[in-house]
């Protein structure tokens, strides 16, 4: 891999913020999916919840309480790429996330749309 352009400096993605009306449950979700550590609230009025990666690999993860879930398509969303995508697609429906049937997909694709617990929509793209 090659030199990040000097205008970029040391700008780096550092947390994803996921809107929650039950941070608890969102919290074990987005932990036991991702195998991070729930570390902490954290917030004036703990508002937050801090996931981190156990290894220091991959970005925090902050579950951001909130009073509504937009039910129109976030513009934003958390793709996870796995060389077993239909395992991980089982594995996080019995965590609690939904299958998102009203999602129109291609003739051919390799992600599958799932909702988490509080209704954010991110897929599961399975990456040989």
């Amino acid at each position: 891999m090659g030199e990040r352009p000097a205008a970029v400096g040391d700008l780096r993605l550092a947390t994803i913020v996921v809107n929650a009306l039950d941070m608890e449950r969102a919290a074990t979700f987005w932990a036991e999916t991702l195998g991070y550590d729930a570390e902490r609230e954290v917030g004036p009025q703990h508002q937050y919840t801090k996931l981190e990666d156990p290894a220091g690999r991959g970005p925090d993860v902050l579950i951001q309480q909130t009073e509504k879930i937009p039910q129109d398509a976030a513009p934003v969303h958390i793709d996870l790429y796995t060389s077993d995508r239909d395992q991980h697609v089982e594995r996080l429906l019995k965590l609690g996330a939904t299958r998102a049937d009203d999602w129109d997909y291609p003739e051919r694709h390799e992600f599958i749309v799932l909702r988490d617990p509080e209704g954010n929509e991110f897929c599961v793209i399975q990456a040989d």
